[in-house]
């Protein structure tokens, strides 16, 4: 993948985390006007590595499903690994000190220059907040409208939002680290691909419900 594509495929996925992953601005929000907040950067960057890596995205919906059957993320967990998308859509990130992490800067910035979000940091916090914009939502409602691909990314950030909502970062985090391979992985490593052990957890599940 060349630069410019990669450049576009993260601002994509960065415009519909906010899009349909956001919060509603509370009346008090520091940006007139923003239809959605993502308040932290840590949540944002945890949601990231679940886009990115679908596996692991569902290894947090059978872990959810095994404290609480009535949400039917076991059936969600399953149509994600047999669609192929852990191999199809894993776009591997690095461990860092704090987990997995890649700067957002280079995502952010035609996001920013075009209109559609807005970053800002809690004058007490001084946490990075992100807000989309207007023009932002409305373009990620044309794009998911138009573009087949677009449409992908529209769907898993809202079933995203759906089981990040009221969740912090940190809370995201703990989540990330209940697998051994996310947690274990060395400063600087790639974390893991865990397709393998999520469609046997599966194939397990289903034996044992038969």
């Amino acid at each position: 993948m060349d630069e410019i594509t990669r450049h576009y495929r993260d601002a994509l996925r960065l415009l519909f985390i906010l899009a349909r992953a956001g919060d509603t601005p509370t009346a008090a929000s520091p940006v007139a006007g923003a239809v959605k907040v993502v308040a932290s950067e840590k949540k944002v960057q945890k949601m990231d590595f679940w886009v990115r890596n679908p596996d692991h995205f569902a290894y947090a919906l059978l872990e959810a499903h095994s404290e609480n059957e009535n949400h039917g993320y076991l059936e969600v967990a399953q149509s994600i690994v047999d669609s192929g998308e852990p191999e199809i859509r894993r776009d591997a990130m690095m461990r860092y000190l704090y987990g997995a992490y890649e700067r957002l800067d280079t995502a952010l910035a035609p996001l920013v220059s075009y209109g559609l979000v807005q970053m800002k940091r809690d004058p007490e916090s001084r946490q990075r907040m992100y807000f989309l914009l207007p023009k932002g939502l409305e373009v990620a409602d044309r794009m998911t409208e138009e573009l087949k691909e677009a449409k992908w990314y529209s769907d898993r950030t809202t079933l995203l939002g759906d089981f990040c909502r009221g969740k912090s970062g940190d809370q995201l985090a703990r989540w990330q680290y209940r697998h051994p391979s996310y947690a274990g992985a060395k400063h600087g490593e790639t974390i893991d691909s865990i397709a393998h052990e999520v469609r046997a957890r599966i194939a397990d599940l289903e034996t044992s419900s038969a």
